[in-house]
């Protein structure tokens, strides 16, 4: 079994559209995206992540009324540069990057509350 997809209810569902593609720089799978979902892909060509317009969604998530129960981390050449490339950008950083036992990592929001990180493991 292999993880591959990764979907993420959205209340605002074209600002969350812009902020993935905008400020984390994820492209957008036009072949596979409409207006009320889009599938967006890592710009390392890895993860693959759906935004679905949560007013649209006929599955049991569109009617949780929480955000935030999820985090999202990215695999980063760099972990400081990306906290400075997302920080200039306005993304809501909730921690410094930070040394920890498997290696560097921090941790932001995205507009709806989703956890987003970066981190990059430690050289063993």
């Amino acid at each position: 079994m292999n993880l591959k997809y990764i979907i993420v209810y959205a209340t605002d569902f074209q600002k969350l559209k812009s902020f993935y593609v905008d400020k984390l720089g994820m492209t957008d799978i036009g072949s596979l995206s409409s207006d009320i979902f889009a599938t967006l892909r890592a710009s390392d060509g890895g993860a693959v992540i759906g935004l679905q317009d949560k007013k649209s969604a006929q599955f049991p998530p569109a009617q949780e009324n929480h955000a935030g129960s999820v985090e999202l981390s990215f695999q980063v050449e760099d972990v400081d540069a990306t906290y400075n490339a997302w920080k200039s950008k306005g993304v809501d950083m909730l921690s410094e990057p930070q040394n920890l036992p498997f290696g560097r990592y921090f941790i932001a929001k995205d507009p709806e509350g989703h956890y987003l990180s970066a981190f990059r493991f430690a050289n063993r």
